[in-house]
């Protein structure tokens, strides 16, 4: 006979219902990876004990609306009843796991240090007994085996046994592996709790696409390419492309996906990285289909920048939509960045918030920030609940070189016990490899291919500094003298790329174009696909926002003193295609006011250095002489590192410090300069969304959240030091500044006050 269940979890669910639920809803997520299943038992107690507490009437009545004390509050009970069910090893990371389901898991030590509970678990567990033994012994009959939910209740009382368990925190160390552990079997927990309610059963990602869906894409992508410029075909550039494509897939078919996860690609610029990255990829996922039986492993793609995300993500639509008949669904793709609003096809809103938060989707195209907050943001609730979605994922870090070197150290340490623990499959992508970890070359003998090439030759001008009024005079004469050449100017800091874009127009006739973050995103991408989509030789001045994965192809660039890897990625940018006269980079050492270079304000000292060393004596540098300065660049960059902020972290890793960790891990950090995010109110949907804003009248969470995703595609940072410059204005009540549109100019930024024309 079947036992009627009468305690609830929710207004219309059983208690027992929605354990077994999201307890089902765990174990299959967590089968569907190729995880070692030792922890199954972990996963199945955590998940059918982390509503344990919600069987008190405090609870039920409080469902009712008829309660609201602090009695009610389950979590803390709950943690305690799992950290009883559980064997020894998984005793602790359990406890704060169920603890905080709720919230955020902060530090280790601190989460069971509170004795002004100890009064409400002596009428909970008296609550208890009197009311809802018979049918809590139901539930966990299968679990207890020889025991009875009394003897817990029994244990409990006893206060020695909480003094015990604080006094086993703090004593307790731990290391990268349990730390993962816990934010695996929490994210689990997580996913299952609200999928039970929201799906009602696990989400597990359809089959990969096939790599000939990308093979079709290329073949029709080169017939368009050599219709457009029959030159193309007798570029060495083009020719080489499809060279390290089928060296690629070859390397592919000897790997061994059961020790080998991390991989890179390692190629000259404009060799097609993004095309390699998807279809080493496509390739794996493929492979570990047809090696494990019930395995769907997701691919997440990340860059930079959410501009350059945007051109990915394009990329990866059309490669689908080219070979599928039918809508793509947000089961297949998902771009996720800050300036994403949050869809997902099938549902609303909440239900679409936490599908598409938790990565509810084959293919997710993200930044680093999103990808790394994802590993390192340790215990926050929003974040660490799409972290099982890593576990036998390949994941893709396209201009790798980009990520801060402190955190070189960390990252490569978390991405070794990733790999081989939770089966992830690991692809840096760049032209010039930052040594971070060691990785299996899916191009081989790729040194022959960076030789091949010889596009661009880089001028070095940096013996000698130069005022930045004399480096606006080089870069003019040089337009006037070259009317039939398109060039790229690329300035360390906003205000000398200002100057330098006001003086050139000032005194040339040709179109200029300027770029920097000042230019708001949204209208950033535009300029971007106007430069790329056009023949016309324009002059375009920029921030270094134009290296990583921004596919422009000009003449003649000119470039400020940076380190070597940003003047390589500079120079990308440079007769990429290989056609015609060969790219020329002019390299700079630009300094301002009081003498001081303008590259010491954004670079660190050491790196720049390390340029310089391996610069000097050396006036010309061609392409196919790159391979060993960077070779020698990275050399010397791995000895001189500082490990300080990775060493920081990884004591905290000791203590389970999770809050502490989280927040010191910030992969984008505010400057020397301070810097403030101004909203431009520059059409009508900004017009639309600032005076609602403005009326204070109650908008829906989820609605807000989009709304301020499509502010930030609006959004530009200025140095705090130029606020008072700014005629700016205030929506209080979300404590956001903006300018109206007569404070701005789409051609160069915001404008200053000392600008306007009253």
């Amino acid at each position: 006979m079947s036992y009627s269940y009468k305690l609830k979890s929710h207004q219309h669910q059983s208690l027992y219902t929605h354990l077994t639920g999201v307890k089902d809803i765990a174990i299959k997520t967590h089968k569907s990876h190729k995880i070692n299943h030792d922890i199954d038992n972990f996963i199945e107690i955590v998940c059918i004990c982390h509503d344990f507490g919600k069987a008190t009437t405090y609870f039920q009545k409080y469902l009712e609306g008829e309660f609201d004390g602090k009695e009610k509050d389950h979590g803390l009970l709950s943690a305690l009843f799992t950290y009883w069910m559980l064997p020894d090893k998984w005793k602790h990371l359990g406890f704060l796991i169920v603890k905080k389901h709720h919230g955020d898991i902060d530090n280790a030590n601190e989460e069971c240090s509170k004795d002004d509970v100890i009064w409400r678990f002596k009428k909970q567990i008296e609550d208890i007994r009197a009311n809802s033994l018979d049918e809590l012994n139901e539930i966990y009959r299968q679990y207890l085996k020889d025991r009875k939910v009394e003897d817990f209740l029994d244990w409990i009382s006893q206060e020695s046994n909480l003094k015990s368990i604080k006094k086993e925190f703090r004593k307790k160390k731990y290391n990268i592996s349990d730390l993962l552990l816990c934010m695996y079997v929490y994210s689990l927990l997580l996913t299952g709790d609200k999928s039970q309610l929201i799906r009602g059963k696990a989400y597990i990602p359809d089959s990969p696409y096939p790599l000939e869906y990308i093979q079709n894409y290329k073949a029709s992508l080169i017939e368009k390419l050599l219709k457009s410029n029959h030159n193309l075909s007798e570029s060495n550039v083009f020719n080489l492309r499809n060279d390290i494509y089928d060296n690629m897939i070859n390397k592919l078919d000897t790997v061994d996906l059961n020790k080998d996860r991390i991989f890179s690609i390692n190629v000259p610029t404009g060799t097609g990285k993004t095309i390699l990255a998807y279809s080493a990829a496509f390739y794996i996922t493929n492979k570990i289909v047809h090696s494990y039986n019930n395995i769907k492993p997701q691919i997440i793609y990340s860059l930079p920048f959410t501009s350059v995300i945007d051109q990915n993500y394009e990329v990866l639509k059309n490669i689908v939509e080219s070979n599928i008949h039918g809508e793509i669904s947000s089961d297949d793709l998902i771009k996720f960045h800050s300036v994403t609003p949050i869809e997902y096809k099938g549902f609303e809103g909440y239900d679409a918030r936490f599908c598409f938060e938790n990565w509810q989707s084959k293919i997710i195209s993200t930044t680093f920030v999103q990808l790394l907050n994802t590993i390192f943001k340790t215990g926050k609730n929003s974040i660490v609940n799409r972290f099982h979605r890593l576990a036998n994922s390949v994941i893709i870090l396209d201009e790798v070189q980009a990520i801060d070197e402190k955190y070189y150290k960390i990252i490569s340490q978390f991405i070794e016990i990733l790999s081989k623990e939770y089966n992830c499959y690991i692809i840096l992508v760049t032209a010039t490899m930052p040594i971070i970890l060691d990785t299996i070359d899916l191009v081989e003998d790729k040194e022959r291919y960076f030789r091949a090439l010889n596009r661009i030759v880089i001028e070095n001008h940096s013996e000698t500094e130069v005022t930045l009024d004399e480096f606006k005079d080089i870069v003019l004469d040089d337009i006037c003298e070259n009317d039939d050449k398109s060039f790229l100017v690329v300035l360390n800091t906003v205000k000398s790329s200002k100057e330098v874009y006001n003086y050139i127009k000032e005194n040339t006739d040709r179109e200029i174009i300027y770029l920097s973050t000042e230019i708001y995103p949204k209208l950033r991408l535009e300029k971007i696909h106007k430069i790329k989509n056009s023949d016309k030789k324009y002059i375009v001045v920029s921030t270094q926002l134009i290296e990583a994965g921004v596919d422009i192809d000009m003449d003649i660039v000119y470039r400020d003193f940076a380190p070597l890897d940003s003047i390589n990625q500079t120079s990308g940018r440079a007769n990429r295609n290989g056609i015609g006269e060969m790219g020329i980079v002019k390299l700079y050492k630009i300094v301002g006011e009081n003498n001081s270079r303008l590259c010491n304000y954004i670079y660190p000292r050491y790196l720049l250095n390390i340029t310089e060393e391996i610069l000097e004596d050396k006036d010309i540098i061609e392409e196919k002489d790159i391979y060993d300065c960077n070779l020698e660049y990275f050399s010397k960059v791995k000895k001189r590192l500082s490990n300080d902020k990775s060493d920081e972290l990884l004591k905290l890793v000791d203590k389970l410090e999770l809050k502490k960790f989280r927040d010191k891990f910030e992969l984008i950090e505010n400057d020397e300069f301070r810097k403030e995010d101004i909203i431009v109110n520059a059409d009508e949907v900004t017009n639309s969304i600032i005076n609602e804003l403005l009326n204070e009248k109650h908008i829906d969470n989820i609605e807000l959240k989009n709304k301020f995703s499509i502010l930030r595609q609006y959004t530009v940072s200025v140095p705090t030091v130029d606020i008072e410059e700014i005629n700016d204005k205030e929506i209080q009540r979300y404590k956001i500044k903006y300018i109206d549109k007569e404070d701005y100019s789409e051609e160069e930024g915001i404008l200053r006050k000392s600008q306007i024309i009253w």
